[in-house]
């Protein structure tokens, strides 16, 4: 069961989507600015703090057999850049022993050979700090080994550093979200104002008005100017053909409606009683022949709505025409008719609509019946490629003559006069053929009448 999309703007759908992708976008970058004031904080604080442990590294000297400490003030002053951060330091000697600052510093881990220097963060008196841990070997005659120095610096200053960054970032990234929303606000407005102009023109355009919407510059609106104008072309030539039909279909039926009538006249104010059983029997072949155009009619018009709706489906032909001959012979059998039917090989499904393609086939065959001679002979006759069927019916009528075959095609024209034909036959049949991507032909029969032949394109039925 199909469902109806429930309506939506266009508009706020594309505004929509573009705010999300470049929320998305803003989320990305958020993630690396936030990653980059992180480490540029980190980095501008980190020379800092490896300065000003060099600077008290410097000031450590050897005094008789200790090492002795003349502390650099102007090493912390460089660290003062906030004023609620705080220092923390401790200097040990070549033993281990404290020399100066606090006994239980966060220690990473003792440095050996080359590595004689170590950030990292650490959680030290109820305080977030980075520490920077710096070793120095001594080699004095009287004292040799490694002395430490360890800093650390609570995170207030590069904190605040990292703040600034990141809040300047994003006053930059959401001040140039806030601007790509309006250009993209204005750019679909401007890219939708043709659909805008269209609908205004549809509005105020006559469905009946022959002359087509203007035509556009705009490459991707032209296709669609282009799709409304041959719509509008196919709807007034439908338009058209159906008013020619409805009209010519009115002649007839008026038509055999006034010869019934008439015969009806006649034989009411007849006094002969003799000449009623010809009145009567003219006033039942206009039954016949108004009950026949009836009923070409409404084949005609299931078969034309069939083939508007593209109704299609996989059809075996030889089991069609097997039915319809079984039925036709039935039908007939009081009569002195040799039907036959040949298929030399297996037919291949075709994709189409079988009910139509039956409608064709029996008219084919009732024309056959009714315009060939008492003693006929009809041969069906299925003949298939790779890349086309034919179905042909042969009988040994009278046949039509060439130049009246495209006549005999067309809507209400019967070829003879004598007979209760409606004439919409053998068009049934072309606009069967037609709807089927094929064709319907009219040509000599080899048995001396006249050979009908629908030729089908497998594969394209109904296209």
């Amino acid at each position: 069961m199909s469902m109806i999309e429930k309506s939506y703007s266009l508009r706020l759908r594309m505004l929509t989507r573009s705010a999300f992708l470049l929320l998305s976008i803003f989320l990305i970058l958020s993630i690396g600015v936030w990653h980059y004031a992180r480490e540029a904080s980190n980095y501008s604080y980190d020379r800092l703090l490896n300065s000003a442990s060099l600077s008290i590294m410097e000031g450590l000297h050897v005094y008789g057999k200790k090492v002795d400490l003349d502390l650099p003030y102007a090493a912390f002053e460089m660290m003062q850049l906030a004023a609620q951060d705080k220092v923390f330091y401790q200097v040990l000697g070549t033993q281990g022993e404290l020399i100066t600052g606090y006994v239980d510093m966060p220690l990473f881990e003792k440095l050996k050979g080359e590595s004689h220097l170590k950030f990292y963060n650490a959680h030290y008196l109820s305080e977030d700090v980075r520490v920077v841990v710096r070793h120095k070997r001594l080699s004095e005659p009287a004292v040799s080994g490694w002395v430490t120095v360890v800093l650390a610096h609570t995170l207030i200053a590069r904190q605040q550093m990292m703040n600034d960054i990141l809040y300047r970032s994003f006053a930059v990234l959401l001040g140039i979200m806030v601007f790509v929303m309006i250009v993209l606000w204005v750019a679909i407005n401007r890219a939708l104002e043709p659909l805008s102009s269209i609908s205004k023109t549809l509005v105020s355009h006559s469905v009946l008005s022959a002359e087509p919407i203007q035509s556009t510059p705009i490459q991707e609106v032209f296709p669609l100017v282009k799709a409304i104008n041959d719509y509008q072309a196919q709807l007034l030539s439908n338009l058209a053909s159906m008013k020619r039909f409805i009209a010519d279909a009115s002649h007839q039926i008026r038509t055999a409606q006034s010869s019934t009538q008439a015969q009806l006249d006649i034989a009411s104010q007849s006094k002969n009683v003799d000449e009623l059983p010809e009145y009567l029997s003219k006033i039942r072949e206009e039954h016949v022949r108004l009950t026949r155009l009836t009923n070409q009619l409404l084949t005609h018009a299931m078969v034309v709505h069939r083939g508007d709706t593209k109704i299609i489906e996989e059809m075996n032909v030889e089991v069609i025409m097997k039915q319809l001959l079984t039925e036709c012979v039935r039908d007939n059998a009081h009569r002195m008719i040799d039907f036959s039917y040949q298929c030399e090989q297996a037919l291949p499904l075709v994709m189409g609509d079988p009910i139509s393609l039956r409608e064709a086939v029996r008219n084919l065959l009732e024309n056959a019946v009714y315009y060939g001679p008492e003693q006929n002979q009809i041969e069906i006759f299925l003949q298939s490629n790779s890349r086309s069927l034919d179905i042909i019916i042969d009988d040994a009528g009278p046949g039509i003559p060439n130049e009246l075959r495209d006549k005999a095609k067309a809507r209400f024209q019967r070829l003879a006069n004598d007979l209760n034909g409606s004439g919409l036959g053998l068009s049934i049949v072309a606009s069967v053929a037609e709807a089927h991507g094929g064709a319907f032909f009219l040509e000599d029969s080899p048995l001396g009448g006249l050979r009908t032949r629908i030729h089908l394109t497998i594969g394209s039925a109904l296209c």
